[in-house]
């Protein structure tokens, strides 16, 4: 049964003739049904779903990460947002598969933030008790005090974290203390990213390595 949500001239949602109907990032979106499928899935359909599968999962064990990092690329209106768009850059450029043949996410290749502004090119971390030191090269384009530097620690198997406008990159370097990290309980990787804080913009983020 559907139902028109406001009258004649509302949205409509739920299951009418061979469609369904329901509302997305503030879209009425109508789609047909799917039709039962009789035939076993192939080789290479299997491999797609554990793709999507493992695609899915690591973003959202991030998702709130992942809407702060993309939420400059979703377009004001569109259906697809910060999150789905986070999602499709994870399936198609940043999973490989290891020597069985299972997929897994390359945290080299992974964008965290993402956004038009020119990244750092290099950037060094190393982790001292519960203090972080990182140091990258920063040049003239972003003497400004409005461009800072985000940072986020990502477990692949444990909990990750955000920290927003550490430092302005300008400075090239800046000590973060950061209590209990030195009892931490998995490997994190880290990745730093340039914020106009005024006109609201981001780079992609750049790989800083594993502390």
């Amino acid at each position: 049964m559907a139902i028109l949500q406001n009258g004649p001239n509302g949205p409509v949602t739920g299951k009418f003739g061979s469609v369904t109907a329901y509302i997305l990032n503030g879209q009425n979106v109508v789609r047909g049904l799917s039709k039962k499928r009789t035939s076993p899935p192939s080789e290479a359909e299997l491999l797609n779903r554990e793709k999507q599968k493992v695609a899915g999962l690591f973003a959202r064990d991030n998702k709130a990460i992942l809407n702060f990092g993309y939420q400059y690329m979703s377009e004001m209106g569109s259906r697809i947002g910060a999150f789905q768009l986070a999602q499709r850059h994870i399936f198609k450029e940043a999973l490989e598969l290891d020597s069985e043949n299972n997929p897994f996410v390359n945290p080299e290749k992974l964008v965290v933030f993402a956004g038009q502004l020119t990244p750092l090119t290099t950037c060094e971390v190393s982790l001292h008790d519960d203090t972080i030191d990182l140091k990258w090269t920063s040049n003239g384009q972003y003497d400004d005090n409005i461009y800072k530097l985000n940072l986020a620690l990502l477990g692949l198997y444990g909990e990750s974290h955000l920290q927003t406008s550490i430092a302005e990159v300008k400075q090239g370097a800046c000590t973060l203390q950061f209590k209990g990290i030195s009892r931490k309980n998995c490997d994190y990787h880290v990745y730093v990213g340039i914020w106009n804080t005024l006109y609201g913009d981001f780079s992609n983020s750049t790989y800083c390595g594993v502390i």
